[in-house]
């Protein structure tokens, strides 16, 4: 441990900054996406063309209840999500039920930053959603959502309550290809 963190000391800053570029959306590594600050994670995620990203919006009412957002004050994190898409510039589902978000936008084969968790939540009708910022060490997806604890907030949910991820369908996802991230990696491991 010691000598790959010295190894990494070690290394140009220009190295470095490759590697964090090659590296942001490998969002399904655990350890890669709960560092990040704000700003960057924001600038990860999902946009509207011309719009902010909902990850953004949605961290900007961290720590607001319901009555603050002026949303309803019971089952309310699909009204949350909604008010967040609706503020980042694209259009939501229009409904209370978190589960209406199933059938939304672009399903993905995994977590991304900015993407919408649907969750598994008590009866076949119910359920919970949020926006992904990023995954934990056991690769569950770390959430801001409304009617957390009351509140909007960031948790960590297990994974094997994800029903699906989604992206809305006028999303545009900045992507960084499998190449690009093979070639920064491999580049990275020759400076060592």
């Amino acid at each position: 441990m010691f000598i790959c963190c010295l190894v990494v000391t070690m290394a140009t800053a220009a190295s470095a900054a490759t590697t964090k570029r090659a590296e942001r959306f490998a969002n399904v590594e655990p350890l890669e996406t709960i560092s990040r600050s704000r700003a960057e994670a924001a600038d990860q995620a999902a946009q509207v063309p011309g719009g902010a990203s909902i990850l953004l919006e949605a961290l900007r009412y961290r720590g607001a209840n319901a009555k603050q957002l002026g949303l309803p004050a019971q089952l309310w994190c699909a009204d949350f999500m909604n008010y967040v898409i609706k503020k980042a510039g694209a259009k939501g589902t229009h409904s209370r039920a978190a589960r209406s978000f199933l059938e939304f936008g672009r399903k993905l084969d995994g977590p991304r930053v900015g993407a919408i968790a649907i969750l598994r939540r008590g009866g076949p009708q119910n359920g919970h959603v949020g926006v992904v910022r990023g995954t934990d060490g056991q690769g569950n997806p770390i959430l801001i959502s409304g009617n957390s604890g009351n509140m909007v907030r960031q948790s960590a949910y297990p994974k094997e309550k994800v029903l699906a991820y989604v992206m809305p369908p006028d999303y545009v996802l900045k992507e960084i290809t499998n190449a690009a991230r093979a070639a920064a990696i491999k580049q990275q491991q020759q400076l060592q």
